[in-house]
């Protein structure tokens, strides 16, 4: 009786003991998040709805403890001047969340250009409803970022990815950068969306071994280089975007592989339109170059270019110049008011005309329907790409976000006197009228759904072995007790 009664202990201490690692385990899969409340700096004394509620410079004084995983950062309205940058580093799920309702605008403001906002080697980040003001954003080795009516203004690089999986950047400013707004370098799968670019001393975007990049209704204005520059990319898709007033040319496409470039406009450029060198299976497509120094287009030394259903209009020089290049085609393509020749062929193997476009409709008429369904582009066969870079729907991006469509079009607000309003609102202080975006974000992202699966497949798991050890234990008691029991028993 003894016996049983100390079996029947021991299976109940070990269940109670499986239950309890069960329930632990659980909670830690379940992955809550920490909610920081961070107070502004001016104005001062504004209560928080909740606790911790510290200042941003404060919590990254303590990052150990608050710049974890599973964080949330609710900036409260108001300006918060830090004075060192704020990392995040190894972590999984942390946002910084501003106005995301549109009711008062929030800010973020550091008082030198040398502080950023940097995200390293994380997963997950989502960045919504803030200005930066003289604080650039990095992000090294991150995966799955969201950058969302986000304002950065001031700082020598707006926003740079380096070695960056599935990002997203989408109704954001970017202005007055020392260098280059945005930066690509070494990425993967990066959309940017209704996103504009003002002044910037070097490239509006430059990408550099970059694959799989979505650039859909930008605008690019007042460059000291290249609006948009592409080095070594592969997969590249730009459409119903508008480049400015560049101070080199307006995009350049250098050894880069599968580009496609539909419903462009690209308007005064001190030297190309576009600048086409060293580039396979490149296509233009129903875009409109005006007003160019040098040459509206030039494809030089690349294979497999066709410009399709455009318009080139007041060149200094050519308007489109094709050298050194083999399957170069220039189709249904009105080219006028040129400096010199309208198109000038040197060292190519087609022939130097303007084809009449078979069976293809150049209708481009309709921009207030801009990309609203893929483009029947004259097929491309890139080993390295294939259909990739047409979308099913490139507007995917618009709908994510539930942007309004603005009833004008990008090439009749480009011909305005005056350029278009950002299509999100500079963040003030002061309250400012909602633009109809409502916050797309969830913060139980996709990933920690993952993570919840596979932390209840591990939690089973981890149940079954506790199980094993608890029923091998209770083997090894009943062993041990039946040998005292042989050996008290006489014979």
């Amino acid at each position: 009786m003894y016996l049983y009664s100390s079996r029947m202990n021991v299976g109940i201490l070990s269940l109670v003991l499986c239950l309890t690692l069960l329930v632990s385990s659980t909670g830690a899969a379940s992955g809550s998040q920490q909610v920081n409340y961070v107070t502004p700096t001016s104005p001062a004394g504004i209560s928080c709805p909740g606790q911790p509620c510290l200042t941003l410079d404060q919590y990254i004084t303590s990052s150990s403890t608050y710049i974890i995983s599973n964080t949330v950062f609710k900036l409260l309205p108001g300006i918060h001047v830090i004075t060192r940058s704020f990392v995040a580093r190894n972590i999984e799920c942390i946002t910084l969340e501003g106005d995301t309702e549109r009711k008062s605008n929030p800010q973020v403001q550091i008082s030198s250009a040398r502080y950023l906002l940097q995200f390293i080697d994380t997963v997950d980040v989502y960045i919504v409803g803030i200005e930066l003001k003289n604080v650039g954003i990095s992000f090294e080795g991150t995966e799955n970022v969201t950058l969302h009516q986000v304002v950065v203004d001031g700082p020598r690089t707006a926003v740079s990815l380096l070695n960056t999986i599935d990002t997203n950047i989408s109704c954001c400013s970017l202005k007055n950068t020392g260098w280059t707004a945005l930066t690509l370098q070494n990425t993967h799968n990066t959309r940017i969306c209704n996103t504009t670019v003002n002044n910037t001393r070097w490239n509006g975007f430059d990408l550099l071994n970059s694959s799989k990049t979505e650039i859909l209704h930008t605008f690019i204005n007042s460059t000291g280089w290249n609006g948009i520059e592409l080095r070594q990319t592969n997969c590249t898709f730009i459409s119903c975007s508008t480049v400015n007033s560049t101070g080199w040319n307006g995009i350049e496409i250098f050894n880069a592989s599968t580009t496609k470039v539909t419903d462009i406009l690209v308007n005064e450029t001190r030297r190309n339109g576009i600048e086409i060198r060293q580039a396979n299976f490149t296509v233009i497509y129903c875009s409109t170059v005006n007003s160019t120094g040098w040459n509206g287009i030039e494809i030089f030394n690349s294979s497999q270019t066709t410009v399709n259903c455009s318009l080139v209009n007041e060149t200094g020089w050519n308007g489109i110049e094709i050298r050194n290049s083999t399957q170069a085609r220039v189709i249904g393509t009105n080219i006028t008011n040129t400096g010199r020749s309208r198109l000038d062929c040197r060292y190519t193997d087609t022939p130097c005309t303007v084809e009449t476009p078979p069976n293809l409709n150049c209708s481009c008429k309709n921009k207030d329907a801009c990309c609203s369904a893929p483009l029947n582009l004259l097929t491309l066969q890139s080993p390295e790409c294939g259909d990739e870079t047409i979308s099913d729907d490139i507007v995917t991006c618009s709908k994510q976000v539930n942007i309004t469509t603005p009833t004008s079009s990008v090439y009749e607000r480009s011909q305005s006197s005056t350029y278009p309003t950002p299509m999100m609102s500079v963040i003030q202080v002061t309250p400012v009228p909602s633009v109809g975006i409502p916050s797309p974000i969830n913060y139980s992202s996709h990933r920690n759904v993952i993570l919840g699966v596979s932390g209840s497949v591990a939690t089973v798991m981890l149940g079954f072995i506790i199980v094993a050890i608890v029923a091998w234990i209770y083997r090894m008691l009943a062993k041990r007790n039946l040998s005292i029991i042989i050996t008290t028993v006489p014979i």
